[in-house]
């Protein structure tokens, strides 16, 4: 996925977790090996810290993941290209952009686009709380990895809305 920025082109890495039916996006610098791999590692670590440690991870061939994978004990599969019957993730990255394009369609007209990378963990929160836990359809798949969401403590605002602050002139 990818949006242009004005310091060149900017990606997402999105990865699918099934048994939570949780959508995960991680912004990246460029679409090097490193890059690659350090937005695995940030987002693996937020499925380990929620006890769901991947046993088996389906590929398309991006083979700069197999050697972290192996030191992680983590099976793999590589997807043929072309096969999106076989990859729930095609799936979840189609969802995850509609999403994410939707939010940035209600952007204030003023909104600088260069600073889209910080609007991606509220598209993941919205996203993600809207999808039920496949495990438990009790939960949606946000309260599923990262418990849950209190709603009154922290209120949820359209991503790049103009905000018009009163300062005292005490304060100003």
């Amino acid at each position: 996925f990818i949006i242009p920025s004005s310091t060149g082109s900017t990606q997402l890495f999105i990865l699918y977790d099934y048994d939570s039916n949780h959508i995960f996006a991680e912004p990246m610098k460029n679409k090097t090996a490193a890059s690659i791999l350090d937005a695995y590692k940030i987002v693996i670590h937020k499925l380990k810290r929620a006890s769901c440690h991947p046993h088996l991870q389906h590929l398309d061939n991006e083979c700069v993941l197999k050697d972290y994978m192996q030191e992680q004990d983590i099976s793999f599969q590589l997807v043929p290209p072309g096969t999106h019957r076989q990859n729930a993730a095609k799936r979840a990255i189609r969802t995850f952009k509609s999403h994410f394009i939707a939010a940035l369609c209600s952007l204030d007209k003023n909104f600088p686009l260069h600073l889209w990378d910080r609007l991606t963990s509220q598209a993941v929160l919205t996203l993600n709380l809207l999808r039920g836990s496949r495990i438990n359809p009790k939960l949606s798949a946000w309260a599923h990895i990262n418990g849950p969401f209190y709603y009154n403590s922290t209120p949820i605002a359209p991503p790049g809305i103009r905000v018009v602050a009163y300062k005292p002139p005490s304060q100003r």
